[in-house]
């Protein structure tokens, strides 16, 4: 039961005792006209007076001063000066003083009270501050908190992917782990792709992409606009919206309905800006500069981990190269003819070797000096290069080269090196602006039609060269068994 309700139900209680208290003090007045006792009733009638306080806190309770005032005014004084009048005994005005005392015991209390209240709800609006000031407090802990360890997971996860990148020497692997790393962070974004200019700066090759999901056709092989953009200006990029951008003046016929929306970061190497990481969208304005932030942290994460893969790659063709032909030197030729000669015993195939030479190369070096011998040796390698597409080339030693053929008979060989021979002989060699005819003797052995030895196949095409040098030069002989 609420307040309101019991402060009804108590207030008509008191209402009903103020009506029986009238009733018993018209019942005792009637009484004392005709009773020899008459000091019972004047008892009675005090009692009822007193009685009469509950009514009057009853009324104090649901209507404070206006209901008690009423209740006064109205009927307790009346009632007071008609008993006196009835009775002829002013006694019974002790009633007047007793509720004066009783009014001013209930205004100190309710003021008090109102004063109390006043401070308590004081204290609760200061309390409801403090807790209005401790949600948002809380919340913005709770946003910070949230913010720490979503940024905590992002440097985590840089980490992770700093510590991946480093586990290869590979830059093609390299390229395609970036991609796909940095569409497993940004993945808002439908087709994620690297390009690399290695060489010619005019042509940036895809090197890496994902595609997301399968929005339009994403068959690009070479860099746009965007990625040539972020070269020229060596920082990142970000487009809200292709078609509504003022630094690209775009076309009718070069505006896509699967691009819209884009971030794109460079990749160094070093010190110059060598391919781009770009992430793309079919849809307006997904990517934000968080977004672009991240991305430029992957691929500054990427380019040191591809600069270094492409540093080794380039020791390494230095260390398998001879670095005035680009040819493969001597050692690793033959570990490769190592591998080669197992796999053809392995697997019962044949194999053979060409050695092959410059005629007159000395007479050149005298003529030209050595300079011009080099030139000789370089244009050389181009055309072995050129004629010779699946075999593998070295410089033996000198002018002198060898050339393995994997699973290629000693006919076919010989075919191959005849034709090697008048590729040379037709070919104009150019010399400080001179034109100078070569030409190249070549002998050839096989296995298993010479030998099942490694050593002595080699031996056996020297041999063949010499014999072709002894004959006259320009002439391919083949090994005898």
């Amino acid at each position: 039961m609420g307040v309101p309700a019991r402060r009804h139900l108590v207030f008509l209680a008191g209402a009903g005792v103020f009506a029986f208290s009238v009733f018993l003090i018209f019942q005792s007045l009637a009484q004392l006209r005709t009773t020899l006792h008459p000091e019972v009733y004047l008892q009675r009638l005090s009692l009822i007076f007193a009685a009469l306080m509950f009514p009057i806190l009853t009324t104090w309770w649901r209507f404070k001063w206006i209901g008690v005032n009423i209740l006064m005014i109205f009927l307790m004084i009346p009632l007071v000066f008609f008993v006196v009048s009835v009775t002829k005994i002013p006694v019974f005005f002790w009633v007047f003083p007793v509720y004066a005392i009783l009014m001013l015991v209930l205004y100190r209390t309710e003021y008090q009270f109102e004063n109390q209240l006043s401070m308590i709800l004081i204290e609760e609006e200061k309390l409801q501050d403090e807790i209005n000031n401790l949600e948002v407090v809380f919340k913005a802990k709770g946003e910070g908190i949230s913010t720490f360890f979503e940024k905590y997971s992002t440097y985590y996860n840089l980490r992770k992917l700093a510590e991946e990148l480093t586990m290869s020497l590979s830059w093609v692997e390299l390229a395609q782990k970036t991609v796909d790393r940095a569409m497993d962070f940004i993945p808002r974004g439908d087709y994620a792709k690297m390009t690399l200019a290695r060489s010619d700066e005019r042509n940036l090759p895809v090197v890496a992409s994902r595609r997301m999901r399968p929005v339009g056709r994403w068959t690009a092989k070479q860099g746009d606009l965007f990625d040539f953009w972020c070269i020229k200006n060596r920082k990142r990029l970000i487009v809200m919206d292709t078609q509504d951008d003022f630094r690209f003046a775009l076309r009718e016929n070069e505006k896509k309905d699967n691009l819209r929306s884009l971030i794109v970061a460079p990749i160094f190497f070093e010190n110059r800006v060598s391919g781009t990481l770009a992430i793309h969208a079919s849809r307006p304005n997904v990517f934000t500069y968080d977004d672009l932030r991240l991305l430029d942290a992957i691929a500054t994460l990427a380019s040191s981990a591809i600069s270094n893969a492409m540093l080794y790659e380039k020791t390494e063709q230095l260390a398998i190269k001879d670095s005035l032909t680009g040819l493969f030197v001597r050692r690793y030729f033959y570990e490769r003819l190592k591998e080669e000669h197992r796999r053809a015993l392995l697997n019962q195939k044949t194999m053979s070797l060409i050695m092959c030479d410059l005629d007159h190369f000395k007479e050149c070096n005298d003529r030209f000096g050595h300079q011009g011998g080099d030139l000789m040796l370089v244009q050389l390698a181009e055309i072995l290069g050129q004629s010779l597409k699946n075999a593998l080339i070295a410089r033996y030693g000198g002018e002198e080269f060898a050339i393995l053929l994997p699973e290629t008979t000693k006919a076919e060989a010989f075919k191959i090196a005849e034709g090697l021979r008048k590729a040379v002989e037709t070919t104009p060699f150019h010399i400080r602006r001179e034109k100078v005819g070569m030409t190249v003797s070549a002998g050839v052995s096989n296995l298993p039609d010479d030998t099942l030895d490694i050593e002595l196949l080699v031996h056996k095409a020297d041999q063949a060269l010499y014999k072709a040098k002894r004959e006259g030069r320009n002439k391919v002989c083949v090994s005898t068994s």
